[in-house]
C-alpha cells in the first residue's frame, strides 16, 4: 500500500506536525532577539570607545592604528546563517543548542595592500574584552575557542556566534540596507549587494580572508525560488536537519552540507516532487543523499572547495549509513507499509516524538499516477558564483 504522509510533516496554521515542532516558540525567539540586541549594543558602544579596552602599547603591538584606537569604530550588523535562510530549528535533544549566526561589519579605515590594515587578532581581542563585560552583566558564557567567530552561550540550549567582517568605509552603509531589503515583503525591492572582492572575514589563525556571507544566501534563495512551484526547499532542509539532530547528539554533518545535498537532489531529479507533498519532496532528496554523502560535496559558490573534506573515514561511513537508513525507512513507509499506523511508526523512528503520533494524518493512495517509484538520476547541477562564502 502507498501513502500520503505529508500532514505528518507540514500542516498550515500551526496545526500539529513536524514542521510546527521545529519552529522556535515566541519566547525562544524573543529571547534570542533580545540577546542579539544586547550584544550588538555592547559592541557598538565598546567599539565607539576602543581606547577604553586597549592601551597605546597594546595597539602598537597588535597593529591597531592610533587614530582607530582614539576614534573607535562604527560597526554595522547583519543576521546570517539559518536564521537568515529561514531554516533555524529547535534542538531535538538536551545538549544541542539553537544557533543564531550574526555578522558584525567594521570599516577598514586604513587599507594596506589588498587587505584591511587592522590585524584580525586585534579585533578579536578588543571585541572579546567588550563581550566579556556584556557576558558578566547577563550571566552568559564567552567562548573564544572558535577560529572565525566569538560565541556567546546564553544558556544550555542556545548561543549566538558573532563573525567579524571588514569592508571599505564607503560600502559600510550598504550592510544594513541589504538586510532591510532581504526582509522586505515587497518583491519589487532592488537587491543591495556589496562587492564580494572587498569583504574580509577575521580568522584567528590566518588573518583576513576574502569572504562574502551573502553569496551562499543568494544561492540558496535562488534555489528555493527555482523549486517553489512544486516543493518548499526551506521545509525540506529543516526536515533533514531534524533527522540529523535526532540521529546524532552532535556531529560534523553540517547544515550547509545538507542544504547543498537537498538543492542538488532536487535539481537532478528526473521529475519534480508532487506539488504539495512534503513527504514526496523529502523522499526525492533522501534517495539521493547516500550517494552524495559518499562523494565529494563541493561548495556551490567557491570553486574547487569541498565542504566535507574534513570528515574522517569513520564520519563518512556513519553519515552514509544514516542516510541509507533515512532513504529506506522513508521509502518503505510511503510505499510498502500495511497500515497508516505503521507509516507513523516508521517516520517517528526517523524524526522522533516531534512527529505527531496520529494515524489520521496519513492517507492511503490508490491512484497509481501519484506514486513515485523511479529514483533520481544525476545530471548537471547549476553552479553560482566564484567567491568565498560566509
Amino acid at each position: 500500500m502507498r501513502y500520503n504522509a505529508t500532514k505528518l510533516f507540514y500542516q498550515p496554521h500551526g496545526e500539529p506536525c513536524l514542521r510546527a515542532a521545529l519552529v522556535l516558540t515566541d519566547q525562544e525567539h524573543a529571547k534570542l532577539m533580545a540577546a542579539q540586541k544586547i550584544i550588538r549594543d555592547g559592541l557598538r558602544s565598546g567599539l565607539a570607545a576602543v581606547s577604553e579596552f586597549i592601551t597605546s602599547e597594546e595597539a602598537r603591538r597588535l597593529g591597531v592604528p592610533e587614530s582607530a584606537r582614539r576614534l573607535g569604530f562604527a560597526p554595522k550588523f547583519r543576521t546570517q546563517g539559518s536564521m537568515a535562510y529561514g531554516t533555524l530549528n529547535r534542538p531535538a535533544k538536551a545538549g544541542q543548542q539553537i544557533d543564531l549566526d550574526d555578522g558584525m561589519y567594521v570599516p577598514m579605515s586604513m587599507v594596506q595592500g589588498v587587505g584591511p590594515g587592522i590585524a584580525s587578532d586585534a579585533l578579536f581581542n578588543i571585541c572579546e574584552r567588550i563581550l566579556a563585560i556584556v557576558c558578566r552583566q547577563n550571566a552568559w558564557n564567552l567562548d573564544t575557542s572558535k577560529s572565525i567567530c566569538i560565541r556567546v552561550e546564553l544558556d544550555a540550549g542556545s548561543h549566538i556566534d558573532m563573525n567579524i567582517y571588514a569592508v571599505p568605509d564607503v560600502q559600510l552603509s550598504l550592510v544594513e540596507r541589504s538586510m532591510n531589503v532581504a526582509f522586505a515583503q515587497d518583491s519589487r525591492s532592488e537587491p543591495v549587494r556589496l562587492d564580494p572582492d572587498e569583504i574580509y572575514v577575521a580568522h584567528r589563525e590566518t588573518g583576513w580572508e576574502q569572504s562574502d556571507p551573502l553569496e551562499l544566501e543568494d544561492w540558496y534563495v535562488a534555489a528555493a525560488h527555482r523549486h517553489s512551484g512544486w516543493t518548499d526547499l526551506r521545509r525540506i532542509t529543516r526536515y533533514l536537519k531534524a533527522w540529523r539532530d535526532q540521529r546524532w547528539d552532535a556531529c560534523s554533518l553540517s547544515s550547509i552540507v545538507l542544504m547543498v545535498c537537498a538543492v542538488e537532489a532536487l535539481d537532478e531529479a528526473n521529475t519534480p516532487p508532487i506539488k504539495g507533498r512534503d513527504d514526496d519532496g523529502l523522499l526525492v532528496v533522501a534517495r539521493a543523499l547516500p550517494g552524495k554523502i559518499a562523494g565529494r560535496i563541493g561548495n556551490p559558490v567557491v570553486d574547487d572547495k569541498s565542504l566535507n573534506d574534513h570528515w574522517t573515514l569513520s564520519d563518512r561511513n556513519a553519515f552514509e549509513l544514516g542516510a541509507r537508513a533515512l532513504r529506506d525507512e522513508l521509502d518503505n513507509s510511503l510505499n510498502n507499509e500495511s497500515s497508516c499506523g505503521g507509516v507513523v511508526a516508521r517516520i517517528r523512528k526517523l524524526f522522533g516524538a516531534r512527529v505527531p503520533d496520529n494515524a489520521a494524518l496519513v492517507t492511503p493512495i490508490a491512484v497509481m499516477s501519484q506514486i513515485r517509484d523511479t529514483p533520481a538520476q544525476r545530471t548537471a547541477s547549476p553552479k553560482v558564483g566564484s567567491q568565498t562564502s560566509g
